[in-house]
C-alpha cells in the first residue's frame, strides 16, 4: 500500500517510474507523457475530466519544450484543468500547481491569528488554563528525514503528557495554526485522546481501494500497516473532554487532526470551518520532478465524507486572542463546553 501525503514537502519515499536515460525534448515528452497517464488512472477527479480536451491542451502547451524545465508549465496547466488545487509538482526548488485561492479569508478579521501564526514557527505550546483544564496547540510540521515523524509524534505526546492528562477534566486541543504536513504523527502524538477503534477512512473513486486510520497500543495504523510508533502514551482520564479548535488556516493534515475527533462522543469541534484541502494526496517522482496528486477523500469514523472542508460542531467565527486567553472566543466556548455549560 502507499501511504497518504498531505504536505508540500515531502518526506516518504516516492513511487518512482523506470526511467530510460532520455534527455532534451524526449525528456521533456515522457514526462508529459508519464504524468497523463498517471493522472488519468489515479486523479480523484478523473471521473469528471474532458480528457480528449485536457490532454490537447497539455501536449500543445509542451509540444515546443526541450528540456524538464520547458516542460514543467504543461504541468502546471494540468493541475488546472483536473481541478486539484492542493495538488502540484517540484522541481529544482520550484512549485508547480494551479494557482488559486481556494480559500479566501479576511485578513482583518483573522488579524490575530495570522500574528500568531508568523510567531510561532511550528512549536507545540501547552499551558494549564484553570484547575483540571489544559491547553495543548498542535502546529504544523514539515518532516523531510527518515524518523522525523516519530519525533514530532514523541515530542505532542511528552508535551500532552507534562499537563497530566490522567487527571484533567478536560483539555483543548488547538489546530487554528495547523496548516498541514504529515497526518501521522500529529495523530499518534494525542492518540491517547481518541477512542479505539476505526478513526476515519480515505475515500476512493475505486471503493475497493478505501482504507481506515487507527490508532492501537503505541502505534498508528493505516488498515493493518503500521505507520508510525512511540515509547509510551500516558494515562487518560477515561472521563476527560475535548475540546478541538479550528480556523479558516485549518488545512490538509491538520483537517485529517480534526476529522479524527468527528463523531467521538467525549469531543467536540469548536470554531470556523476549516480551509478545505480534504483531499489525501500520493505521490510519483521522475526525472527529479516530485509530482503530488489528490487521489482520494476523507471521512470520518462514520462514513461521512468531507469533499469540501471540515465544518465545526460549534460554531464561533474568529474572536481569537492568544494573548489573553479570557478574551478568546474560541477558548470561552471550550471550557464551557467542557464545564458542560
Amino acid at each position: 500500500m502507499k501511504l497518504k501525503l498531505f504536505a508540500c514537502l515531502l518526506f516518504l519515499p516516492f513511487l518512482s517510474f523506470a526511467q530510460q536515460p532520455l534527455t532534451g525534448a524526449d525528456s521533456a515528452r515522457k514526462l508529459i507523457d508519464t504524468s497523463l497517464s498517471y493522472a488519468k488512472k489515479n486523479s480523484i477527479y478523473r471521473g469528471n475530466i474532458d480528457w480528449n480536451k485536457l490532454t490537447d491542451s497539455v501536449l500543445a502547451r509542451s509540444k515546443d519544450a526541450k528540456s524538464v524545465t520547458e516542460a514543467m508549465p504543461a504541468v502546471a496547466l494540468m493541475y488546472q484543468m483536473l481541478g486539484d488545487f492542493h495538488g502540484m509538482a517540484l522541481y529544482n526548488g520550484k512549485t508547480y500547481k494551479w494557482n488559486t485561492t481556494h480559500t479566501k479569508v479576511d485578513r482583518e478579521l483573522y488579524k490575530e491569528l495570522l500574528a500568531k501564526y508568523k510567531k510561532n514557527k511550528q512549536t507545540i505550546e501547552t499551558r494549564m488554563l484553570e484547575n483540571g483544564y489544559g491547553y495543548i496547540l498542535i502546529p504544523g510540521n514539515n518532516p523531510t528525514k527518515a524518523g522525523e515523524i516519530q519525533i514530532i509524534a514523541a515530542q505532542i505526546q511528552d508535551s500532552l503528557a507534562k499537563l497530566n492528562p490522567a487527571k484533567l477534566k478536560g483539555v483543548i486541543i488547538d489546530l487554528r495554526l495547523n496548516t498541514g504536513g504529515n497526518m501521522w504523527p500529529m495523530i499518534l502524538g494525542v492518540g491517547n485522546l481518541v477512542s479505539k477503534g476505526k478513526l476515519g477512512y480515505f475515500i476512493y473513486p475505486d471503493a475497493s481501494k478505501n482504507e481506515s486510520w487507527l490508532v492501537k497500543d503505541t502505534s498508528i495504523y493505516s488498515d493493518t500497516t503500521k505507520v508510525c510508533s512511540v515509547k509510551a502514551l500516558d494515562k487518560v482520564n477515561p472521563k476527560i473532554k475535548i475540546a478541538v479548535l479550528t480556523s479558516p488556516y485549518t488545512a490538509s493534515s491538520g483537517e485529517v487532526t480534526a476529522i479524527t475527533f468527528k463523531g467521538q462522543k467525549n469531543a467536540c469541534i469548536i470554531g470556523d470551518t476549516t480551509a478545505g484541502y480534504t483531499t489525501a494526496n500520493e505521490s510519483f517522482s521522475m526525472y527529479g520532478v516530485e509530482f503530488i496528486m489528490a487521489q482520494a477523500a476523507e471521512a470520518d469514523r462514520n462514513g461521512k465524507v468531507y469533499y469540501k472542508n471540515v465544518p465545526p460542531d460549534k460554531e464561533v467565527i474568529a474572536g481569537d486572542n492568544f494573548d489573553d486567553f479570557s478574551k478568546d472566543q474560541k477558548i470561552i466556548a471550550a471550557m464551557k463546553w467542557m464545564k458542560g455549560k
